[in-house]
């Protein structure tokens, strides 16, 4: 796992986060909580957060092999705790904070763009929420944000994925560009942000924060409560295991994206 704090000296304010964990780019405990730690640390200086990644995808899921080989339940509470840390922390973070997705974003990547609050993408990414296949419940707390409840239920229920083209459509990002203009976008919306008056953007983010009642810490702590109890009964970790086994495979068709 790497995360690469970036301070650019030719773009004063704006603060680069830079997730990188070959070869899928899984999101690891260790990835969420350094989102956390770093975003919980904003300084004054800093007046926008952009998030992205190096590598294949920008988030293939949780780290399943991560889990698997982590004791008794600390894998699967590890992720569910750092992963409400993380989230928690881009929402209520006093600054802007942008999430830059390339080529794929799965399971917990999705709850990362979801409390954001600008979202970018190439035009064939894809996003699929794979938690019904994981033996788990998360993802609709930052969801139902993104999308209307029936679009929702329907990828949910179905683990199908979607582009980000058919998200932006539906109103859940903000813009979806050609790849190679992806970074240079994020780059140009983070430098007008951060050319504004400090005080007067935080207190516009606090102001829309407040009207938003985007409760992400809430949401996913009571999402949680099944995660756990499926643990419990077994039937979470079952799925897990048929992924790591081979006995569970992704959507027919769909061999490009990564299972998570």
């Amino acid at each position: 796992m790497t995360l690469e704090v970036q301070r650019p000296s030719d773009s004063p304010g704006v603060v680069r986060l830079v997730l990188s964990n070959p070869p899928a780019n899984a999101t690891s405990i260790e990835d969420l909580c350094s989102i956390a730690d770093t975003i919980e640390d904003v300084t004054q200086d800093d007046r926008v957060i952009v998030i992205s990644a190096h590598g294949k995808g920008f988030s293939a899921g949780g780290d399943l092999k991560e889990m698997d080989r982590l004791d008794g339940h600390e894998g699967i509470l590890g992720q569910c705790l750092e992963s409400a840390r993380a989230c928690t922390a881009i929402s209520r973070c006093s600054v802007p904070v942008i999430v830059v997705v390339h080529d794929y974003c799965l399971g917990v990547g999705i709850e990362l763009v979801g409390s954001a609050d600008i979202a970018l993408a190439n035009e064939a990414a894809l996003f699929q929420w794979t938690e019904v296949d994981n033996g788990t419940v998360g993802g609709a707390a930052q969801g139902f944000r993104m999308l209307p409840p029936q679009v929702l239920r329907h990828l949910m229920f179905t683990a199908e994925p979607i582009t980000a083209r058919d998200l932006w459509v539906r109103g859940a990002l903000t813009e979806v560009l050609p790849i190679a203009d992806l970074d240079a976008r994020a780059q140009e919306i983070a430098q007008t942000i951060a050319s504004k008056p400090p005080n007067l953007v935080r207190h516009l983010k606090a102001s829309m924060d407040a009207i938003e009642a985007f409760e992400v810490e809430n949401a996913m702590r009571f999402e949680q409560g099944f995660i756990f109890q499926l643990n419990m009964e077994g039937s979470g970790s079952a799925a897990r295991a048929a992924f790591l086994e081979g006995t569970r495979k992704g959507i027919e068709g769909r061999s490009a994206l990564p299972d998570a």
